[in-house]
């Protein structure tokens, strides 16, 4: 049954919460393009290691005579705190929380930066709670000029 008017969120807006990216030094192009987003503009947490360092994305489509291709450095994205390459390439994107996975937990199993990710990620949820927008209820059929507005 229908309880809240038929209000519901639009899918683009949906998400209300914290967010953790975990990175490390395989993490490279646009992968570290989101986690400098997500650092640069507030939105949530890094953990991990220092990302490879690859901000200026590589082309291949240069073909060779034998059918070969070679890529280069071709293009690149830019912000007024970074620069060409927002800091990331020949840099990485350096995470707010470093963690190492030791290979030998790795080898058994155990990833240490998810179970730091978690960690982080819970202790953020417990300083600043989530708070969800109120429904608004049923529309009723008054409408404001009844209620003696002059709009």
């Amino acid at each position: 049954e229908d309880t809240d008017g038929g209000l519901v969120w639009d899918e683009q807006f949906a998400f209300r919460g914290h967010i953790v990216v975990l990175i490390d030094e395989k993490t490279s192009s646009d992968a570290e393009a989101f986690a400098r987003g997500v650092s640069e503009l507030g939105l949530g947490k890094i953990v991990g290691k220092r990302s490879w360092g690859g901000g200026i994305w590589l082309s291949s489509d240069k073909k060779l005579v034998d059918g070969g291709i070679t890529t280069a450095p071709d293009y690149g994205v830019y912000n007024d705190n970074y620069g060409w390459g927002m800091g990331i390439e020949q840099m990485g994107v350096v995470p707010d929380v470093e963690v190492d996975n030791n290979p030998r937990d790795a080898f058994e199993g155990r990833d240490k930066q998810l179970e730091v990710a978690i960690s982080v990620l819970k202790e953020w949820i417990k300083e600043e709670e989530v708070v969800l927008p109120k429904k608004p209820g049923r529309p009723t059929s008054k409408r404001k000029k009844d209620e003696g507005c002059s709009a």
